[in-house]
């Protein structure tokens, strides 16, 4: 029986030991300073708006997923995500696929002072061509499609449909 008890007595102890009474030290979290706007918000036709908007937003990373565009922007001066509009021009060049030009505008917020990246999203199904705008081989239709260029982005982007 004393043996039954010392063995109990020397596995507490153990588990006991292992535990330990030290606080643990607080992890620093980063802060994080990307305003994300995930409205979906869609693509603005409006020619004149379109001719009279300079580019000045540099952009990060933009990329499409499906019929989304995000755009990430650099650390720009600007405090809401809703001060910003993709518009085009509503224009279509004469290519296969057809091409199309859009920029980002910013509306200013004399008020803002501080500097934050933005995550904007943005639908661009409208910028789909009503037509038959088919890449065509032959008799065979490969893939619907448009060639986005945005603003100051050097990249053209290939926005591919199935509609």
């Amino acid at each position: 029986m004393k043996k039954i008890f010392l063995f109990f007595s020397v596995i507490s102890l153990l588990i006991y030991s292992c535990k330990t009474t030290k606080p643990t030290a607080a992890v620093a979290v980063p802060v994080v300073d990307t305003i994300t706007d995930l409205s979906f918000k869609k693509v603005i036709k409006d020619k004149e708006l379109y001719l009279s908007t300079t580019e000045t937003i540099a952009f990060d990373t933009v990329y499409l997923s499906k019929d989304t565009l995000h755009l990430l922007t650099k650390n720009i001066q600007a405090c809401d995500a809703d001060n910003f509009k993709l518009i085009g021009n509503g224009m279509y060049m004469k290519s296969l696929p057809p091409q199309t030009n859009v920029k980002l505008f910013q509306l200013n917020d004399v008020e803002c002072k501080e500097k934050h990246q933005f995550h904007l999203s943005y639908n661009i199904a409208p910028l789909q061509m009503k037509r038959d705008s088919s890449f065509t081989k032959g008799d065979s239709i490969v893939e619907k499609a448009v060639l986005i260029h945005l603003g100051n982005w050097a990249r053209t982007l290939k926005y591919v449909y199935s509609k």
